[in-house]
């Protein structure tokens, strides 16, 4: 979720960029430029995320050392969760009055009996971890601090939209640059689901009988080359110098630029037909200049580079798979629902999630990488087993590999959505624990110690549009969060392919 000041923080990147520009800031900048330092910082706090703050409190673990003492900052971080949701628990209690009396008296001895425990392990986390403390409350990272981190064929980009105003900062290992555009984010948004929904038009058939009117059979429709041209010039060819030595490309963004897959960007302007698969194949699209991986904060590179999780020596399991959700959708009534019918509240609308078209090829999908690494029927979770609660309840602190193959969201595809989520089988009623959506600040909050994370999600371009499946991401972890249509090589740079690239 957004940290509720972030329209102040916005407004305030504003002045500081007006400030760039009324001191005649040039558009390559040099570190030491306090007024582009400060705008970067205060960027930082308006992309707060839960996602980011779950890849911190991953990277507290690994900070640890050892995997001993990785479980007493675990232990720390469940008993505070399980503080918050005892307090949250409380304030209903005390509104039920006179009902709700005797669990108030429960409620807050069990909350007097975590704190109590909370300050025996505070205690010894001081002797044994002192400087969790400090890791525990990190600041945004200066640019000094992102350039130290990054190698020399590495970049940063950092994409922040407001209403009516992009703004794109760039770090380089030795150079930064900084633009803003007036580019909406209205018009963004409707360019970005655009192009999405053409990335794979005829996906749009598989995975469920019908999900767009008419559509009984797959077509093939161009792809706005035209448009991802000028978005390039909008996002990023005013910061390029920046990136001049950059081969692999760090991408933070929030709103409707977390769906745009920057690989699919053209460079130069397109000729020909956009229909045309030769010049489709000659189109020079952004994955050839760079390889984009998506990290939640700035601060998560921190994460990333200075703490590998630890490792025990305990016996492996090779593979753990979950997917082919139990989901009863069908037609076009699935994608045209309104968008707030999928929430209640806070929660997901299980209903709404139970008719999202079903996925039945998964299953077979799973049940082959699971034959590949030798792994055991009993090590594939599908169907009903494919919920929430039994991902959360299975140890997976051994699994070297781990799979997902169901429908896969970002922030803004539904609304209220703030953070990507896998679908998996939705419970009867939904809960805090269960409700059908695993977010990514779920997974990250998972016990993992897996060298693969991959996922095959079905993703909906736009849930008017139908739920279209993409593209198989995997990524390796905890060295990256989800991205639709993402593939991870082995050495861990990404990219989403353009068409018949």
């Amino acid at each position: 979720m957004k940290s509720p000041r972030a329209p102040w923080r916005l407004a305030r990147i504003c002045l500081l960029v007006a400030g760039l520009a009324s001191v005649g800031a040039p558009a390559v900048a040099p570190a030491a430029d306090r007024h582009l330092e400060d705008a970067f910082e205060a960027a930082q706090w308006a992309l707060l995320s839960s996602a980011g703050n779950a890849l911190q409190q991953l990277g507290l673990r690994a900070a640890a050392g050892s995997p001993e003492l990785a479980g007493i900052v675990r232990q720390r971080q469940d008993i505070v969760a399980m503080i918050s949701g005892k307090e949250k628990a409380l304030g209903q209690a005390t509104s039920a009055g006179a009902s709700g009396a005797d669990a108030l008296v429960r409620l807050r001895g069990e909350i007097d009996s975590l704190r109590a425990e909370l300050v025996g392990v505070d205690a010894t986390l001081a002797q044994s971890f002192p400087r969790y403390a400090d890791l525990a409350h990190p600041k945004p990272l200066s640019v000094a601090d992102v350039q130290a981190l990054l190698d020399e064929d590495e970049g940063l980009l950092l994409m922040l939209a407001g209403q009516d105003h992009i703004f794109v900062w760039a770090i380089g290992k030795h150079d930064t640059a900084w633009t803003e555009t007036g580019y909406g984010a209205e018009i963004l948004g409707g360019d970005i689901a655009r192009l999405r929904a053409e990335l794979d038009p005829a996906a749009a058939a598989r995975g469920a009988r019908t999900l767009v009117p008419g559509m009984d059979k797959p077509r093939v429709a161009p792809f706005d080359r035209t448009t991802a041209s000028i978005l390039y010039g909008e996002l990023v060819r005013p910061v390029e110098p920046a990136l001049k030595a950059a081969r692999h490309v760090f991408v933070v963004s929030d709103g409707p630029l977390a769906g745009l897959p920057l690989s699919v960007l053209v460079a130069s302007a397109p000729t020909g037909e956009d229909t045309d698969p030769e010049e489709l194949r000659r189109t020079d699209w952004l994955a050839r200049h760079y390889a984009f991986t998506t990290v939640p904060s700035v601060d998560s590179l921190a994460v990333i580079r200075k703490y590998p999780p630890p490792r025990g020596g305990e016996k492996r399991i090779a593979f753990r798979g979950f997917g082919a959700p139990v989901l009863g959708g069908e037609t076009v009534e699935v994608a045209s629902a309104p968008p707030a019918s999928f929430f209640r509240g806070s929660l997901a609308n299980v209903d709404a999630v139970r008719d999202l078209p079903p996925l039945p090829e998964t299953g077979p999908e799973l049940r082959k990488l699971a034959a590949i690494l030798g792994a055991p029927e009993t090590d594939l979770f599908v169907g009903a087993r494919a919920s929430e609660t039994i991902v959360k309840q299975t140890d997976l602190s051994t699994t070297d590999v781990l799979a997902f193959a169901t429908h896969g969201l970002l922030s803004g595809d539904l609304r209220g959505l703030a953070e990507p989520a896998l679908v998996l089988t939705p419970p009867q009623v939904a809960t805090a624990r269960d409700d059908g959506l695993l977010t990514s600040s779920e997974v990250a909050e998972l016990k993992l110690s897996a060298q693969w994370v991959s996922s095959r999600p079905a993703t909906p371009p736009a849930v008017t549009a139908g739920l279209t499946p993409r593209a198989c991401p995997a990524w390796r972890a905890p060295s990256s969060t989800p991205e639709r249509g993402r593939s991870l090589s082995p050495t861990g740079r990404s990219a989403t392919m353009p068409p018949h690239v």
